[in-house]
């Protein structure tokens, strides 16, 4: 008996904890442009993609310059992964991680690992000259 309190809470804190990378993903839309901040290849750093956009649309559209040159392109997002077809290198990314305003993405690339920690871009505001 003495066992059963503290097994018996232990085991409410680990049903109660949630996954927060999953949970913040379901609850936060992909859509807009999100630009590198940084990459990694195998967990160093890599300038090999400098430069890089997504840009997710609400009809499930994607644009990249992943190749260096902008490719227009679909994505179908299922669970925790991005799908990305039609563009030039045809991807599949983890969601590692997810807020409003960034974004960690994990693929595998010819036996590579390859991370992608990415800033969503903000809107200029557009002023009209009347």
């Amino acid at each position: 008996m003495r066992l059963f309190l503290p097994i018996f809470c232990l085991s409410l804190l680990f049903t109660a904890c949630e996954d927060d990378a999953s949970t913040s993903f379901k609850n936060t839309s992909i859509e807009g442009r999100w630009e590198l901040v940084e990459a990694r290849k195998n967990n160093t750093k890599t300038g090999v993609v400098d430069g890089l956009h997504l840009e997710f649309w609400p009809n499930d559209s994607l644009e990249t310059n992943l190749m260096r040159n902008e490719d227009p392109g679909t994505y179908l997002k299922t669970g925790d992964e991005i799908i990305t077809e039609g563009i030039k290198l045809p991807m599949t990314f983890n969601v590692q991680e997810m807020t409003d305003s960034t974004l960690h993405l994990r693929s595998k690339f010819r036996g590579f690992q390859f991370d992608f920690l990415m800033e969503r871009a903000e809107i200029e505001d557009v002023k009209i000259d009347s």
